[in-house]
């Protein structure tokens, strides 16, 4: 049965998701919209529809519908349909956002999983006010830690949230320096006030321990981080001299404990990024100079072979020195090209768009490469093919790749390359495939074949256009497969989702699953 709320503030505090950590107050008699438009609660969840849920007071209860959202609104786990009463202690999730209903002052009256049973087992076994108030401290650090956040807005959010549960104000002091000669707050985003006890925080932070000092005012120091990395101290400071409480000293040593932590990890990743990128700025810069040396000596023997007949006077021989100017020419244009879409990718800009037109301007404006091959180009289209949602330039881009690596891997005078759409009703997926009759990939590559910088084509390929043209299909919802490979040529299918799959692209996205790894724990 719901719980009513006999006059009581209740609030949805978002226990899951990208807003995590927040609370939204429900005021008697207002009705609250749940979505991402601009009269609902302030939400960021992409997979929340704009306008997804209500939630009404209803003489003395509170009742909650959905309205036609695209995912469905959730209460304790179960898909609701129509209004549904609700009450203190229920789950209620839309999209991937998970709120729990709680009573403002009051502990949630049932707990519905093992963490907050846990919860309900420490409250029951001491002080009930204090160990409630120490957990939710706990899990609100916890969430915060656990965002991509740098260091100095990590230690700003936890100063407030400290600041908010202990009522008194709260200055996060990070050091600038291992020697503590000078500090910044970033929970102030100004100068620090003249009353800080400078003294007495080095003194804390080089003792590892908890100091008061009465100045005026109480303030309570507690140190946090570890010599070698990011070192600083949590000041609560309150204008009444009383003895700071158990309940205080406890919230903030916990506190403090775990921004210790969260420094700590964030050090270690910030190392191993760093290596990462420094190891993969080498091998790019290597990857890209053998690819630019190899064309520029492409250009430099064409135009010696173009310069030397015409200084003869031979117009055929030039003729003939001139291919190599064109085909080198188009080499370092498609890697300048893919470079660019690798390093920054530009906004998506979707709309409904006719793939097979795509398909024929590509062929025929590889022609002219194909031609100097030798190699014939087959159309197979699907007349019938429904419109589909993409970023036409950066599609256009993505098969042009594709077709290339085709037709330098067709044997010259005798390759066939073949294009072909269709539709894959059971997925609403256009596909596109494009098939050569070349060799095969080697055995040696096939698993990395869509690395950047992995090319079969020896010093003919720079190895990104595989990567590009897999990105591209990524991040229109699709997909970049190798159907077959063999000594008789190799196929490669380009998925993309029709309108009807993909829709409008400022719709809502589907919730995505759940991964072990987000939660910062691992269960042995």
């Amino acid at each position: 049965m719901p719980v009513p709320y006999d006059g009581r503030m209740l609030s949805l505090v978002v226990v899951r998701g990208p807003d995590r950590g927040r609370a939204f107050p429900l005021p008697d008699r207002e009705p609250q919209l749940v979505g991402r438009s601009t009269e609902a609660l302030e939400l960021s969840d992409p997979s929340i529809s704009r306008r997804h849920a209500e939630l009404t007071p209803d003489d003395g209860r509170w009742t909650m519908r959905d309205l036609g959202s695209r995912h469905g609104s959730f209460v304790n786990g179960v898909r609701i349909s129509g209004a549904v009463g609700v009450g203190v202690g229920d789950r209620i999730r839309c999209g991937d956002t998970e709120f729990l209903l709680v009573e403002e002052g009051v502990a949630p009256a049932r707990a519905i999983d093992a963490g907050d049973a846990q919860a309900r087992r420490i409250r029951e076994a001491g002080s009930r006010t204090h160990e409630a108030e120490e957990a939710a401290v706990v899990l609100q650090l916890l969430a915060r830690a656990a965002e991509p956040v740098d260091r100095d807005t990590l230690l700003g959010e936890c100063a407030r949230i400290i600041s908010t549960h202990l009522r008194c104000s709260c200055v996060a002091l990070r050091a600038v320096d291992a020697r503590l000669e000078e500090f910044v707050a970033p929970s102030l985003g100004r100068e620090l006030p003249p009353t800080v006890p400078f003294a007495l925080v080095r003194k804390s932070i080089v003792d590892g321990e908890i100091l008061a000092a009465s100045d005026g005012a109480l303030s309570l120091i507690v140190p946090f981080g570890a010599a070698g990395g990011t070192r600083g101290a949590l000041l609560l400071q309150r204008t009444d001299l009383s003895v700071p409480s158990d309940r205080e000293v406890a919230t903030a040593s916990r506190a403090a404990d775990l921004i210790s932590l969260a420094l700590t990890a964030r050090g270690h990743r910030e190392a191993h990024s760093s290596q990462e990128r420094l190891a993969l700025i080498g091998e790019t810069v290597a990857s890209l100079s053998h690819s630019i040396k190899n064309i520029l000596q492409g250009l430099r023997f064409g135009a010696d072979a173009v310069d030397l007949a015409l200084t003869r006077g031979e117009l055929a021989k030039a003729q003939e020195g001139w291919p190599v100017l064109q085909r080198n020419l188009d080499r370092i244009q498609a890697l300048a090209l893919n470079m660019l879409a690798w390093a920054k990718a530009r906004p998506l800009e979707p709309e409904a768009s006719d793939l097979n037109a795509l398909l024929q301007e590509v062929s025929e404006l590889l022609a002219p490469a194909a031609g100097r091959r030798r190699v014939g180009v087959i159309t197979d289209l699907d007349g019938g093919l429904p419109p589909a949602s993409i970023d036409g330039p950066a599609v256009h881009q993505a098969v042009t790749n594709l077709m290339l690596n085709a037709i330098e891997a067709a044997p010259e005078r005798v390759g066939i390359v073949t294009v072909g759409s269709r539709l894959d009703a059971a997925t609403d997926e256009v596909v596109i495939s494009i098939k050569d009759n070349g060799g095969g990939i080697p055995e040696s590559i096939r698993a990395r074949l869509f690395e950047p910088f992995v090319s079969s084509k020896g010093q003919r390929g720079t190895g990104l256009g595989l990567a590009v043209a897999r990105k591209i299909a990524e991040r229109h919802g699709g997909s970049l497969l190798v159907v077959s490979t063999s000594q008789s040529g190799t196929e490669f299918a380009l998925r993309l989702p029709t309108v009807h799959a993909h829709g409008d692209p400022d719709d809502t996205r589907a919730p995505r699953g759940i991964d072990p790894s987000e939660f910062g724990w691992r269960f042995e």
